[in-house]
C-alpha cells in the first residue's frame, strides 16, 4: 500500500498522481487519507498493468473538475480524483461524458459546492477599515464552508485592487498589497476583534437593500445561510426588517447598486440583448436605454471609455458624440480605425443631470461602476482582446483594479494583469475637450495618439513572436 506524501493542493496531488498514473498503479493500492491511519490489508494488491510509456493526456473538462474538487473539504477527494484519472487513462476515455456514473457524479456535486461557496464568499465578505503600521487597511473575517481562500480570493484582487487588505478563515487567510496576492495562515472568529464605523454603514446599506422576499425566512435562509452571520454586521437588523412593511422595503430597494448577475460564457449578442433589462444600479432610471459595446467580437484591441455621453445615450451606441469624433482623429492619426476593434464603456448607463435644457455629464460613483463591471468582464471574456485601451481613470479602474494616475501611467504597457496580454491607459477624448487650454488640449490630444498608436506597435510585436 502507497501512502502519498504531498502539499494538500490541486498542484501537489497532479505532480503526484502523474508519477502514480505513468506507473500505472490503481486506486485500490494508494492511501490518500489526510487524517486516516494507514492500516495493513489482508487482500491482495491489485493487478498491476504495463507502465505507461511517455505522456499521457486526459480531457480539459477533467482538470477543470479535479481543480474545484480540490478545494472541497472532504477527506476522501484525492482518492476520488485519482480513480476518475485511473478510469480515464484504463477503462473509458469518455468517463466524463457518463454523467450519471457514481465518481463522475459526487465530483461534480463537490464541484458545485465549492463553486457556490465562492460565490458565497464573494457576496458575504464584510471589510472593516483599520489601520496597520501606519497605513489604511481593511481587514475580513469569512467562514467558508470549503477550502476556497485561493480560488475565491483574486476576485477581491480585481475588484478593489487600489486598496489594501486582507481576508481570514480558520484555515487560511489572503493578503493583498496593491500589487500581489499572498497566503497565510488563518485564525478563529474569536481572534478577529477589530470592529470600525462601517458595522453602522453595512447596515444602513443592508436596511436600504432588504429584499420584502426574505420575509420567508426559509428562503432567506436558503440563500444566507445563518452560518455567515456572526461575520456580518448587518445580520443584527434581520428580525426588526422582517416587522416592516414590505411596500416601504421594496421603495428602499430600488436604490442600491448591486453588481450584476452575467453569465460571461454566453454569446455577445445574447448579452447585448440582456443588459438591455439591467437594473443592478439606479443609473437605468434615468437613461435612454442600455449602451453595450460594439465592434468586431474577436477584436484584437478593445477600447474602454468611462460611460456613454449624451448622442451615445440616444444612438445605443458607443463614442458617436463630441468624444467620438475625438477618438477618431487620433485613430487615424495611429495608422488604426474602427474597422477591426471592438469599443465599450465601463459603465453601459448615462449619468446625468438637467442644466436648463441640456443634460450634463456626472462622473460615476464607485459604486456604479462595480455594478457595471461583471458586463465588461463578460465582454472582455467573449472578445478576447490582446490589448486594452482604458481611456480615462474610471476605465482604467475598472480594467485594472486600481485607481491610476493617467498624467505618469499614461503611455506604458502594463503586462501584469490577466484580462488581456498588455493594456495601456491614456486619455478620454471627453477630458481632452475639457482641457483647460488650447495648448493643453493638443497635448492630449496628441499623447492619446502616441498611446494608440504604441498598442498597434505592441500588437504587431506580438505577431512578429508568435510567428513560427
Amino acid at each position: 500500500m502507497i501512502q502519498p506524501q504531498f502539499e494538500k493542493t490541486f498542484e501537489g496531488w497532479r505532480g503526484v498522481a502523474r508519477d502514480l498514473i505513468q506507473k500505472s498503479i490503481p486506486p485500490g493500492d494508494i492511501h490518500w487519507s489526510e487524517s486516516l491511519p494507514l492500516l495493513i490489508s489482508d487482500t491482495q494488491p491489485a493487478q498491476k498493468r504495463k507502465p505507461l510509456s511517455g505522456r499521457f493526456v486526459v480531457p480539459a473538462e477533467f482538470l477543470d473538475l479535479a481543480e474545484a474538487v480540490a478545494y472541497a473539504r472532504d477527506e476522501d477527494r484525492w482518492d476520488l480524483l485519482y480513480r476518475i484519472l485511473y478510469r480515464l487513462q484504463f477503462e473509458n476515455p469518455n468517463l466524463m461524458k457518463i454523467a450519471v456514473d457514481p465518481d463522475i457524479h459526487q465530483a461534480q456535486l463537490l464541484q458545485k459546492a465549492v463553486r457556490r461557496d465562492i460565490h458565497k464568499m464573494h457576496a458575504f465578505v464584510r471589510f472593516k477599515k483599520t489601520t496597520i503600521e501606519g497605513e489604511e487597511a481593511y481587514v475580513a473575517w469569512h467562514k467558508a464552508e470549503h477550502l476556497t481562500v485561493r480560488p475565491g480570493t483574486p476576485f477581491f484582487a480585481r475588484r478593489f485592487g487600489d486598496r489594501r487588505w486582507s481576508i481570514f478563515t480558520p484555515e487560511e487567510s489572503a493578503h493583498w498589497d496593491l500589487k500581489t496576492l499572498t497566503f497565510g495562515p488563518g485564525m478563529e472568529q474569536h481572534q478577529f476583534t477589530t470592529v470600525d464605523q462601517w458595522d453602522d454603514v453595512w447596515k444602513t446599506y443592508y436596511k436600504s437593500i432588504f429584499n420584502p422576499a426574505r420575509i420567508k425566512i426559509k428562503m432567506m435562509k436558503s440563500e444566507m445561510s445563518p452560518k455567515y452571520w456572526a461575520s456580518m454586521p448587518e445580520t443584527s437588523l434581520i428580525h426588526e426588517l422582517v416587522r416592516e412593511s414590505p411596500k416601504r422595503l421594496q421603495q428602499m430597494a430600488l436604490n442600491h447598486n448591486r453588481a450584476a448577475v452575467v453569465d460571461p460564457s454566453l454569446p455577445l449578442a445574447q448579452l447585448r440583448e440582456l443588459s438591455k433589462s439591467c437594473t443592478a444600479c439606479p443609473l437605468f432610471g434615468h437613461a435612454t436605454q442600455t449602451v453595450f459595446g460594439n465592434g468586431t467580437e474577436n477584436a484584437e484591441i478593445m477600447i474602454v471609455g468611462e460611460q456613454p455621453g449624451d448622442q451615445e445615450d440616444l444612438a445605443g451606441l458607443p463614442f458617436v458624440g463630441p468624444s467620438g469624433k475625438i477618438l477618431d482623429q487620433a485613430l487615424s492619426a495611429a495608422g488604426l480605425s474602427r474597422d477591426g476593434l471592438y469599443l465599450t464603456n465601463a459603465v453601459k448607463h448615462f449619468k446625468w443631470v438637467r442644466s436648463d435644457k441640456v443634460r450634463l455629464h456626472q462622473k460615476p460613483t464607485g459604486g456604479e461602476m462595480h455594478a457595471c463591471k461583471p458586463w465588461l468582464e463578460a465582454e472582455i471574456a467573449r472578445v478576447k482582446p490582446k490589448i486594452i485601451i482604458a481611456l480615462g481613470a474610471t476605465a482604467a479602474t475598472a480594467v485594472m483594479g486600481r485607481l491610476p494616475k493617467i498624467t505618469t501611467e499614461r503611455g506604458k504597457v502594463f503586462t501584469e494583469f490577466n484580462v488581456a496580454s498588455a493594456v495601456i491607459i491614456s486619455w478620454h477624448p471627453a477630458a481632452i475637450l475639457r482641457a483647460p487650454s488650447e495648448q493643453e488640449s493638443q497635448l492630449r490630444q496628441s499623447q492619446l495618439a502616441n498611446d494608440l498608436a504604441l498598442a498597434k506597435s505592441v500588437l504587431q510585436n506580438q505577431k512578429l513572436v508568435t510567428t513560427p
